[in-house]
């Protein structure tokens, strides 16, 4: 086992994406073999590009704020407490609609 004190992490700035910092919980370098685990932290107006993970499942879930996770032939509403399922090869943009700061679990199986 190991524990992970998620508050005392620092959280960075991702590339490429506006206004968007993530905390890495858990993934390789810590021994998870089957999935990556962090916190994105987006603030408002943040958002990021259209884009695919080709070989994992994506799952994010909205525990602060609202996401719109939009791309070509469909846009989708994520509120608090709510969850969406990004298939792989998919391509996705993920778009703080939130008038402040959103937050949201990621976990990707396979891991990045």
């Amino acid at each position: 086992m190991k524990l992970i004190d998620v508050k005392a992490l620092s959280a960075k700035k991702v590339e490429n994406r506006q206004g968007l910092f993530q905390k890495d919980i858990v993934g390789a370098l810590e021994g998870a073999k089957q999935f990556t685990f962090h916190l994105s932290i987006m603030e408002k107006g943040g958002h990021g590009q259209l884009h695919t993970h080709p070989h994992s499942e994506h799952l994010l879930v909205v525990r602060q704020g609202e996401l719109m996770v939009r791309n070509s032939k469909e846009s989708h509403r994520v509120p608090v407490d709510s969850a969406i399922l990004i298939y792989p090869g998919e391509e996705h943009e993920i778009i703080n609609s939130y008038d402040g700061t959103s937050e949201y679990w990621v976990i990707y199986s396979p891991p990045r």
